[in-house]
Formats: structure tokens, C-alpha cells, sequence
């Protein structure tokens, strides 16, 4: 367990993507931050199983598209973890709109839940590490932002939910830079990974293949650049496309309509 002393704060894991993240994470040793919004027992679910392995979990719930909830997980984190040293910005708000008809609520609700709370949560991971760095000057942190191949191959479906990703792609590369004394920051933008809510077995296994190589990104290929990116300590500012090359031919429209 040569990273028990060291937290990783993994956002939206309680199930889905960054159930697996988690899992992946507490098998290489490391101490897991756990966070959920709605989800209660699924987070306690994911926990309990993980914490009979031999895992260190603590949960923490957040709404972040409340400030006053963001600033809570960070003051948490801070009082309770051993080290806080890595953030996964695996949250996210996805939902269809288009140009003519997008919302204000739309916007926000993607803009706060996609860019805004994963921009407060490494501003707060870079003071935190700062303030570490004063007893261990050796101590530098991480973040790793899931983004999303689409950004890479655009259509204009999804419209406020793209905007939301280009906006943590130029966070991505601004927070490499602004934060290089103390943090590496770095990006993974998958392709089509698991199923969608609603989407039957057939129509993934469709959208799936609809690339140069016919295989999207899978869930082990995630984890392992995940793994890839913490023991890389030379990389910063770089997204890792795993997306079957869909970027290279994009449709004119999202495979998922």
C-alpha cells in the first residue's frame, strides 16, 4: 500500500466510469475521496465493497453547481485526508440541446457541473499542495479532467454540453501552465465507453465501432492512462485521445441520435 497516505479525490464515483476509476485506483494503493451528489447508497455500496479489499474510502457529498457545497468538499478533504495529492475530474452534466434552442439553465447547468467546479477544485488542489510543499518540498499533486473526444471532432449536436468540454480542454492547458510549481494536469477524452441510460446492447456495440478502427475507448484502456499519466511525472498540459481515431472522420452528427 505504498500510497495509503496519499488521497485521491474522484469526482461522480459512486458509479458508472468513475466506479471503475476508484476500484482501479484502491488496487494500486492509493486512498480514495469518494465523491457523490445525489447517489448515497450507491456510494455507500461502492465504498463498503472496496473498503472489505482493503481500501481506504471516505465519502464526501457535493452538488457542484452550488459554491457553498464546493466549498465544504474542499474544507472536508483538507480536515480528514492524510495528503490530499490528486484530483480526477470525472463529473459530468450531459444533456441534449442545440444552437436554436439551448436554455439558460442549459448552459449553466453544463458550464458549472463540466468547467466551473473542476476549475475551483484544482485552484484548491494547487493552494493545498503549495501549503504541503512548505514541509515537503519534493510534494507535487495531479489532475486528471475527463473530457471528451467529440471536442476533437465537432458536430453540432449537444451544443452547450460541447461548449462546456472545449471550456475544461482550455483548462486543461491553462492550469498546466498557471500551476506547474506544484501540480501536473493533464486530460483523457474518451470516445463511446459504456452504455448511455436508455441505450440498448445493439445500438452501443453500433456506436461503439463507428471509428477508423472500429473500437472505442474501453474502460481498462481509461484506467491504465490514468495510471499512465500519475507515474509519468514529466507529462503536463497533454490529453490523451482514446476514441478509435472517430476524431480523424467525425459523422455530421452525434452517434448517439
Amino acid at each position: 500500500m505504498i500510497n495509503k497516505d496519499k488521497t485521491i479525490l474522484v469526482t461522480a464515483s459512486a458509479k458508472r466510469l468513475g466506479k471503475f476509476i476508484i476500484t482501479d485506483l484502491v488496487e494500486s494503493g492509493w486512498s480514495i475521496a469518494l465523491h457523490y451528489n445525489k447517489s448515497k447508497k450507491l456510494a455507500e455500496e461502492t465504498a463498503e465493497k472496496l473498503i472489505k479489499v482493503g481500501g481506504k474510502v471516505n465519502l464526501y457529498q457535493a452538488d457542484l453547481s452550488k459554491n457553498s457545497d464546493i466549498e465544504n468538499l474542499i474544507n472536508n478533504l483538507e480536515a480528514h485526508e492524510s495528503t490530499w495529492t490528486g484530483l480526477i475530474n470525472n463529473a459530468g452534466y450531459f444533456n441534449y440541446d442545440n444552437c436554436n434552442d439551448f436554455s439558460f439553465d442549459d448552459l449553466y447547468n453544463h458550464m458549472s457541473i463540466n468547467f466551473t467546479a473542476p476549475a475551483m477544485l484544482t485552484k484548491a488542489l494547487a493552494n493545498y499542495t503549495i501549503k504541503i510543499q512548505k514541509k515537503k518540498k519534493s510534494q507535487q499533486g495531479f489532475v486528471i479532467n475527463i473530457l471528451d473526444a467529440k471536442i476533437f471532432g465537432l458536430n453540432p449536436d449537444y451544443y452547450t454540453y460541447t461548449l462546456s468540454k472545449q471550456a475544461m480542454y482550455g483548462l486543461t492547458k491553462m492550469s498546466a501552465l498557471s500551476y506547474s510549481s506544484c501540480l501536473r494536469v493533464n486530460g483523457i477524452a474518451p470516445g463511446i465507453t459504456l452504455l448511455a441510460p436508455g441505450q440498448d446492447e445493439k445500438a452501443f456495440e453500433k456506436s461503439h465501432k463507428e471509428n477508423p478502427l472500429k473500437s472505442s475507448s474501453t474502460v481498462e484502456e481509461i484506467t491504465s492512462t490514468i495510471q499512465l499519466i500519475i507515474k509519468s511525472k514529466s507529462m503536463t498540459g497533454h490529453v490523451t485521445l482514446l476514441d478509435g481515431g472517430a476524431h480523424l472522420a467525425p459523422p455530421r452528427r452525434d452517434v448517439g441520435l
